[in-house]
């Protein structure tokens, strides 16, 4: 695997482990996935007063893959390097 390519993925990847933590105790998800306005929205409704937010507790971990999938075609890894991470 290329170097280069993996360390602007690292650089751009979204961690699980901090997103979730942001999620629990900010309310903090859509922002780290460059969906800000979104992430007003979600503040502005009170996480949709709550039924937003359960949603999000159980759809997190496919949006957090779907973005770093997003994030690692754009640097140039192909299907084989991603599968290697665990994207597909």
């Amino acid at each position: 695997m290329d170097t280069n390519k993996l360390l602007l993925y690292n650089q751009r990847s979204v961690k699980k482990s901090t997103l979730w933590i942001l999620f629990l105790l900010l309310g903090w998800s859509y922002g780290s996935m460059d969906k800000i306005l979104m992430q007003i929205l979600y503040y502005l409704t009170l996480g949709g007063c709550g039924i937003w937010t359960l949603y999000r507790l159980f759809t997190l971990n496919g949006a957090i893959k779907k973005y770093n999938k997003k994030i690692a075609a754009e640097v140039g890894m192909d299907n084989q390097e991603m599968a290697s991470m665990g994207l597909f």
